[in-house]
Parts: C-alpha cells; structure tokens; sequence
C-alpha cells in the first residue's frame, strides 16, 4: 500500500511475469485465464457489488468453472447452490432473500 502508482503497475507486472506458464510466447496464457474469469464473474455474479467481489466470483476465480452445480430451495432458509469440483472441493452457498446474494456457507473437501 506504500508504494507509489508507478511501483505498483511494476510490482503487478513482475508477478505476472514470474507467473508464466511459457516465458517464449508474448501471451501470458495464466493471465488472460486470470482476466476472463473476472470478467465472467462481473457479468454472471454481480449483485450490489461487482461480481469479482461476491462469495461466487472468488471461488470462480481462484477455482474456475465448477464440473457441476446442484440446486436447492428450502422456502425456511432460501436457495442453495453446492460447487462440486474434480478436485474434491466443494462449495456451499445460500441465497436467503432470493435477490441473487449467495454468501459461501461453507467449503467441503
């Protein structure tokens, strides 16, 4: 947070840089990925914030797009959402007023 304008575009570019999957090619292949999820979650997750700030938008990010996505409503407690990934990850989210708001409820591996 100290550093200046010009030292934070650097410091962001390094990191990019050093995260490279293949340093010949002038596409960095981990960085477009990186930008067309929070893209995706911009346009399918926003609720009052942008999407890259919901509970959704994060784990779409860091985990992309879940292998399946199961669906329920209890008309007590609201609509849930669980993210299954390959990896074992679950993820468990819930919309209690039905406005779209899905906070993570809880993360399972």
């Amino acid at each position: 947070k100290r550093l200046e304008i010009k030292e934070k575009r650097e410091y962001i570019s390094n990191y990019w840089l050093d995260k490279d999957p293949d340093p010949s090619t002038q596409k960095n292949d981990l960085l477009v990925e990186f930008v067309d999820r929070v893209k995706f979650s911009n346009l399918k997750f926003s609720d009052l914030n942008k999407g890259y700030r919901t509970d959704r938008g994060r784990i779409y990010i860091i985990y992309g797009p879940p292998e399946n996505v199961e669906t329920y409503s209890s008309q007590y407690e609201g609509v849930y959402q669980v993210w299954k990934y390959p990896s074992g990850f679950n993820f468990v989210f819930l919309d209690r007023n039905g406005f779209g708001n899905f906070v993570l409820l809880r993360q399972t591996l």
